[in-house]
């Protein structure tokens, strides 16, 4: 749990904090936002945001908690947690930035996907027993083993 001190600031001092940190984040490059993130917040602090926002991700994409659990290596009391916010809106500018499918979202969801299909956790989009294309492939793969 994270521990905040006993002494809070003004609403109008911490909406004022909020506005300065928003101001550091916007616009900046890959690179520079890594070493920004590095200098904020240490390795548990980044892997969490990382995999809270994977989950995210995930339920996005119509995932089950307990798959999500497993592949994102958390509790299913975790996702559940995150589940039961997403669908309150807690997560809505995430999910507007994965609707409207952005160049540097879509990178982000590039990543994820590969994360979970090298490490062969899911198997690629249209590799599935139901997609046609596993079908189709299938039938390539039987027809050639009649021809041998």
């Amino acid at each position: 749990m994270v521990q905040i001190s006993k002494s809070p600031l003004s609403k109008s001092d911490e909406i004022a904090l909020f506005i300065q940190l928003t101001r550091l984040f916007s616009k900046k490059s890959d690179t520079e936002m890594q070493g920004i993130l590095s200098d904020l917040l240490g390795y548990e602090e980044k892997l969490m945001l990382a995999k809270r926002f994977a989950i995210v991700v995930l339920l996005w994409k119509k995932q089950s908690i307990y798959s999500i659990a497993k592949i994102v290596h958390v509790s299913t009391s975790t996702v559940a947690r995150i589940h039961q916010n997403y669908h309150m809106d807690a997560y809505m500018n995430i999910i507007e930035a994965l609707d409207k499918r952005n160049p540097s979202i879509m990178a982000i969801l590039k990543s994820i996907d590969d994360v979970l299909h090298l490490g062969g956790i899911l198997p690629h989009y249209g590799e599935t027993h139901r997609s046609e294309m596993y079908k189709r492939d299938m039938e390539a793969k039987k027809k050639r083993r009649a021809i041998n």
